[in-house]
């Protein structure tokens, strides 16, 4: 039933009372792909009760999706807009000791935006997310796929007008996510949690746009254990700052780099930590044969606070200490449909804290947007 919401709040939105020649696409975009991976560590997934982990695996994937955005209501001071992305990856697997895996990866959200402008104050932000992810035959380390799961969130924000060219805007957004538990993975549901967090930031620019800003965010594991018989949930606060620099000249040439640093502290020691998290995104045009090149990196790094011998995560809490590369050369082959031949490196966190895995990718995938009238 629950998988079920957020296709039914995305139903129920296009059945709203705005008439139907309200109703206006943004865009519409399938994608069809094929990739080679490569994942190396030295690795053991002691999470798990059935070892099968290996120093070196390969797979071939292919994937479609499509995802698109369309307009419920779009006046002056008040729009609504819809969007989805749907996608599926299919993955052939070979290099581990006990069997080979053939893992599926379904996965789609839905958003639902209201923008509403309140007078001179500025401009109301309010926002609905819903995802769901399934992983069939999930295989172990160090073919790492993050563990299906279903979330729901909702986003309040609210930006400022402008004041001496600086603009103000304030957050704060509910979450819940819920994982599914398949047969040998029960520690999955330990990942289970409800979240609250509230934001502030302060930017200023147009060509040369800058943002700081400062977060604060409190989450509840319910399935999880401090290991305190005084305190014996699992509860994290979670405190951001950053900041972010954007220039875009052109439709073709943009770059956008940002840096924070994150204080993670719990009633539990072992998933106590300091890290830090650099971005940067350059797009620009090549002068050969219509060619453009995007280069997105990732640099993540974390520190525990105490030394602790055991593992000290489950499979999927891994995900938000990865370093990541992605070079991206792309191509129009005709007014609705382009090609794009992608490098990508990881190198992200294992089951174990502090041991890592790398993964190795390339990747050719064909954009078509059909032509909506």
């Amino acid at each position: 039933m629950k998988r079920r919401l957020g296709v039914l709040a995305l139903v129920g939105a296009l059945a709203w009372s705005t008439p139907a020649e309200a109703q206006q696409w943004g865009d519409l975009v399938v994608t069809f792909g094929v990739s080679g991976e490569n994942y190396d560590g030295n690795l053991a997934s002691v999470t798990v009760p059935v070892v099968d982990s290996a120093n070196d695996v390969g797979a071939a994937v292919g994937e479609v999706g499509v995802r698109g955005s369309f307009w419920l209501l779009n006046r002056t001071n008040t729009s609504v807009q819809g969007s989805f992305d749907l996608g599926m990856r299919q993955f052939l697997a070979s290099g581990f000791e006990l069997r080979d895996y053939s893992p599926r990866e379904r996965s789609g959200r839905g958003t639902l935006q209201l923008l509403h402008r309140v007078g001179s104050l500025g401009v109301l932000r309010l926002t609905g997310d819903s995802w769901r992810r399934a992983i069939d035959d999930r295989p172990p380390m160090p073919l790492f796929l993050q563990p299906g799961y279903t979330r729901y969130r909702g986003t309040g924000q609210f930006t400022f007008r402008a004041v001496d060219g600086v603009t103000f805007d304030l957050a704060g957004d509910v979450e819940r996510a819920d994982y599914q538990t398949p047969e040998n993975y029960t520690q999955i549901r330990l990942l289970d949690r409800d979240s609250r967090g509230l934001e502030v930031g302060a930017s200023w620019g147009n060509e040369w746009h800058v943002r700081f800003f400062g977060s604060f965010r409190t989450v509840d594991y319910p399935n999880s254990s401090s290991f305190d018989p005084a305190d014996p949930i699992r509860h994290d606060e979670t405190l951001t700052v950053g900041g972010e620099w954007r220039f875009s000249q052109s439709a073709a040439f943009r770059a956008d780099v940002g840096l924070e640093g994150i204080v993670n502290r719990s009633n539990s020691r072992r998933v106590e930590y300091d890290a830090f998290r650099a971005r940067a995104l350059v797009g620009v045009p090549l002068p050969w044969w219509g060619l453009g090149v995007n280069l997105y990196a990732v640099v993540a790094g974390k520190s525990y606070v105490s030394e602790i011998q055991f593992a000290r995560l489950v499979p999927g809490e891994e995900a938000d200490n990865a370093s990541v590369v992605y070079l991206d050369l792309n191509r129009a082959l005709a007014p609705n449909l382009d090609a794009s031949l992608r490098f990508g490196y990881t190198r992200a966190e294992t089951d174990i804290g502090d041991a890592y895995y790398q993964r190795y990718g390339t990747s050719f995938f064909l954009n078509y947007r059909p032509r909506l009238r």
